[in-house]
């Protein structure tokens, strides 16, 4: 069952254990499902959302990405860039960032303070695509090239079907 009311502590949120993107790699990005989770099925039990909770120490990237799905972001602390298509975009506390379907992104810690944004996908979704290299050559062509790091996060593990 989907606790109801979930905690802020000093450390994330009470019961939510910090993940990062793999075991191992260390990267420094936080990651915190805060409620939901990921779901096979639209009729599977639980939540039809899911809220997590990013957070880039100084210097550190997110990966860079895209997926089938739209998702919303919005940051609750510290100085980032959002790279969204070709395009980059200094971000900082309540901007809103959307990322449309097949949009590569990435966020890029651009303070000395961490840096740390809520995301807002939907719990029913398809996984990461990593770029493609004529998508990897767009970005280093256009402006978002010049703070976009696509190799810095590895990308995720894959398993059997």
């Amino acid at each position: 069952m989907q606790r109801r009311v979930i905690h802020a502590t000093d450390e994330g949120w009470e019961g939510v254990e910090a993940e990062g993107y793999r075991p191992g790699a260390a990267v420094g990005v936080e990651r915190h499902t805060i409620l939901g989770g990921r779901k096979s099925e639209p009729t599977d039990p639980g939540p039809r959302m899911e809220l997590r909770y990013f957070e880039l120490q100084p210097g550190a990237v997110s990966r860079l990405e895209k997926h089938e799905h739209e998702h919303y972001v919005v940051v609750r602390r510290g100085e980032g860039y959002a790279v969204v298509g070709e395009s980059v975009s200094p971000v900082g506390a309540n901007d809103v960032v959307y990322v449309a379907p097949l949009e590569i992104h990435q966020f890029v810690n651009r303070g000395t303070t961490p840096f740390g944004f809520y995301c807002i996908v939907d719990a029913c979704r398809d996984f990461v695509q990593e770029p493609s290299e004529e998508d990897i050559a767009r970005l280093n062509a256009s402006p978002a090239g010049a703070v976009a790091r696509p190799f810095a996060v590895p990308p995720p593990l894959r398993t059997a079907q």
